[in-house]
């Protein structure tokens, strides 16, 4: 089964989308929750995990709406349902949100679509790029520190 993964992240403290041996990912701590969520072990050849993304961000880069995929099988979806009454889906999108940093946020998990990809099914992408003109840096809002150049 694939399922989509909708989310955004503040990539201030990440090296990027791409796992990298040794580094902090989005990728690689999403999959590492997942694997914890599945009950599966990291590597387990009866069940690699990846994700394919819409678009890789680099370091520092954040996303407020990003799109990723990941095919699951039923048997291992189902070992996040526990003791819960939700449904094999709602029951992953709440256990990730129970195990994710607070940097990366999941919006929702969904069966995708037949023929869905989420790097070659998106319709669009947009970047922002904020740049400061101000001459004292210490004059922007420190909500925006991360947000502006």
């Amino acid at each position: 089964m694939r399922l989509r993964l909708d989310l955004a992240y503040d990539g201030g403290d990440f090296y990027g989308w791409a796992r990298q041996p040794n580094l902090r990912t989005v990728q690689g701590t999403l999959e590492d929750a997942l694997y914890k969520v599945l009950r599966v072990h990291d590597g387990d050849s009866c069940f690699p995990l990846r994700l394919t993304v819409a678009g890789r961000t680099d370091t520092g880069v954040h996303a407020s709406y990003q799109v990723c995929h990941l095919d699951v099988e039923d048997d291992i979806l189902q070992n996040c349902v526990g003791h819960t009454n939700l449904t094999p889906v709602k029951a992953l999108e709440y256990r990730l949100r129970g195990v994710l940093p607070k940097d990366i946020s999941i919006h929702s998990v969904s069966i995708a679509p037949s023929g869905f990809d989420a790097r070659f099914s998106a319709l669009d992408r947009t970047y922002v790029y904020r740049i400061s003109d101000a001459a004292n840096r210490e004059n922007l809002d420190p909500r925006m520190r991360g947000f502006v150049l």
